[in-house]
């Protein structure tokens, strides 16, 4: 994505969900971006189901311990420092699993990049500790991409309910519905929704 994407984007938007009006920023919105590789995915596990600042400070003191934020040098890491840095034993364990998935070959960033967002979801799902969240947000944050949609992220959920006015906040269906219209810029609607909801 870039401010060229973005503005084809709004236009877009804001053709097919003129709501979309009330919420875009006059200045440039701040793109949820990760580094590609190792150090996306690590970012992404660690702020599963996490609030912003409390992500950003563990995130912090784990790649704090490395010279190069590698899966090499995590798997290097003890258990007793990545704990003490607020990582849960689950977190340890997935980043683990991907970090050995990656030296093993059993996954390749380069090969991920040139799939389609189908194949590379179902090619991330495939491992344990990335789910469906995680892998969207490694297309559209990490690669990219576009017209990724993270259904089950409860800040784009409220987003929507806000934006459409609705009592509850809607359901996977109801989004994945909902946004149809939205295509092929749902990348940059998540931007917006979650700028706003910030």
């Amino acid at each position: 994505m870039n401010s060229l994407d973005y503005e084809k984007g709004v236009k877009h938007l804001l053709k097919v969900e003129p709501a979309f009006k009330s919420i875009i920023p006059k200045t440039k919105i701040s793109f949820f971006l990760r580094p590609e590789g190792f150090e996306g995915m690590a970012s992404l596990i660690i702020e599963q189901q996490l609030s912003v600042k409390a992500a950003n400070t563990i995130k912090k003191r784990v790649f704090d311990l490395m010279t190069k934020i590698a899966s090499r040098n995590y798997l290097n890491l003890s258990q007793d420092s990545l704990k003490a840095c607020g990582l849960s034993r689950q977190k340890i364990n997935y980043l683990s699993i991907v970090a050995n998935a990656e030296i093993n070959g059993d996954l390749n960033y380069e090969t991920i990049s040139i799939m389609s967002d189908n194949d590379a979801q179902k090619e991330l799902c495939k491992l344990k500790g990335i789910g469906p969240w995680t892998a969207d947000c490694y297309l559209m944050a990490c690669l990219g991409r576009p017209d990724i949609w993270p259904v089950g992220d409860i800040g784009l959920q409220e987003g929507v309910r806000r934006l459409k006015h609705l009592k509850e906040r809607p359901t996977i269906e109801d989004m994945t519905s909902i946004a149809s219209d939205w295509r092929p810029f749902r990348s940059i609607a998540a931007n917006i929704l979650w700028a706003d909801y910030d």
